[in-house]
């Protein structure tokens, strides 16, 4: 492998452990990122990463799926993650103590500059028993702060169901 390339595949490999650590668990941090699909690659001019079908990336207790996924990078870094796909599954835990977070949407997107991860499209986000279903969810990863976006339509209300923690 040329040094180049090397540098290149390196800079997208620690991009992606970036990607992640912003989801799960300290500790996850430090385990490597294993991404399994039918077909993957990267484009140099472009400085994009491409993975198609059964795309599944782990790092520790985060887990997302998708049909579809490409990594942006500028300047050696990660810039932006776009999964897409018939529905995209998200799966981590925040805090030790506290319950798993499921999320899902036809469409991810993931500014790790900004700290922001958004699901659109049929977009869910459960913890325990609440729950927040919209067009569009936002999550701020620094703050742990949630917002729910409608659609252009009227009736395409956000959706927010918390339930009281029983004794």
């Amino acid at each position: 492998m040329k040094p180049s390339k090397m540098k290149t595949t390196l800079s997208l490999l620690l991009a992606i452990t970036l990607f992640s650590t912003a989801h799960a668990l300290p500790e996850d941090s430090s385990l490597p990122i294993q991404i399994t699909a039918d077909t993957g690659g990267y484009d140099q001019k472009l400085n994009e990463g491409f993975y198609d079908s059964n795309v599944v990336m782990v790092q520790g207790t985060l887990e997302i799926r998708a049909d579809h996924a490409i990594f942006t990078m500028v300047d050696d870094e990660l810039d932006k993650v776009v999964a897409n796909g018939k529905l995209i599954k998200i799966k981590y835990l925040p805090e030790q103590d506290k319950p798993w977070v499921f999320g899902e949407g036809e469409i991810l997107e993931y500014f790790p500059k900004k700290n922001l991860l958004i699901l659109k499209q049929k977009a869910k986000l459960t913890q325990d028993t609440d729950i927040v279903e919209a067009n569009a969810i936002e999550y701020d990863t620094l703050n742990k702060k949630v917002k729910a976006l409608s659609g252009k339509d009227k009736s395409d209300r956000v959706f927010f169901e918390i339930k009281p923690k029983g004794k």
